[in-house]
């Protein structure tokens, strides 16, 4: 494809050679005519055609018809595409609208699995949850049984201290002949069972008074008056001296279990 400056260039030399053509043809006729006058003044004689006067009027007419000297001379060039013009935008109005649209049927598609998701989610922090409440009143049991006493009053009331079955070792005692060795393992027995199955809080120096006044209102009116046998033959027995039948020790160590070693509906059975 041609540049326009070399357009330029052959449109300059091309109007170059007319003017030249013209300028020798103007001087040509201009010669022919001065030729042919008389130098009498007498009148000219009928001018011969010349050639070449004829060939130049043809290269004129030639050059006149030129496009480009013409002024009439069209050219169609190639150009990039300007990256600077403005493009066509969507309006904001319907994209965002569009986005809606799209966002309505995403959820719902999905609203079934959204909703497994969030049950899933649920059941999960519940089960959670739960966990964390068991090891709450796990950790709750425990530290109130390191906080409780070992002793009162000089008497052991751990529950490792005592035997699987209080009742029958303080009855094996007693038939032996050990009435206050008997009677001190079932008072340490229903103590032991008072603070760590009960919960009744009592200090390690409260008398047999004030452990029975703390189990009221913890206790089932079978198992506490079971409780106040046993208190009351423990202080008969050590502070009285006093000897007791082997009748009152053997219902007293084959209630042990029944009353305080047994579920709440079984004692209340038992004591009905």
């Amino acid at each position: 494809m041609r540049s326009p400056r070399a357009d330029m260039r052959r449109a300059v030399a091309r109007a170059t050679l007319l003017a030249a053509l013209a300028w020798g043809a103007t001087s040509a006729v201009r010669a022919q005519d001065g030729a042919t006058e008389s130098p009498f003044g007498a009148s000219p004689a009928t001018p011969a055609v010349d050639p070449r006067a004829e060939h130049i009027q043809t290269a004129v007419d030639k050059l006149r018809h030129d496009p480009l000297l013409s002024g009439k001379h069209k050219e169609h060039t190639l150009r990039w595409k300007d990256s600077d013009e403005p493009e066509k935008k969507t309006p904001p109005d319907s994209s965002f609208i569009e986005w809606l649209q799209a966002f309505a049927r995403f959820i719902n598609d999905t609203s079934r699995f959204l909703l497994w998701g969030v049950v899933a989610v649920l059941v999960a922090l519940l089960a959670v949850s739960a966990r964390h409440l068991v090891q709450l009143r796990g950790f709750r049991r425990n530290a109130a049984a390191a906080a409780a006493v070992s002793h009162v009053r000089d008497l052991d009331v751990r529950p490792e201290s005592l035997p699987d079955d209080v009742g029958a070792a303080a009855w094996a005692l007693w038939q032996a002949g050990r009435v206050p060795a008997a009677l001190s393992l079932l008072y340490r027995g229903a103590l032991s069972r008072l603070i760590h199955r009960f919960r009744v809080p009592i200090t390690a120096s409260a008398t047999e008074g004030e452990c029975l006044d703390l189990a009221r209102g913890r206790l089932d009116p079978t198992a506490l008056r079971y409780v106040t046998q046993v208190v009351r033959a423990w202080e008969a027995s050590t502070y009285g001296g006093r000897d007791l039948s082997t009748a009152m020790g053997e219902a007293l160590c084959s209630g042990f279990a029944q009353r305080l070693d047994a579920s709440p509906a079984a004692a209340m059975e038992s004591g009905a």
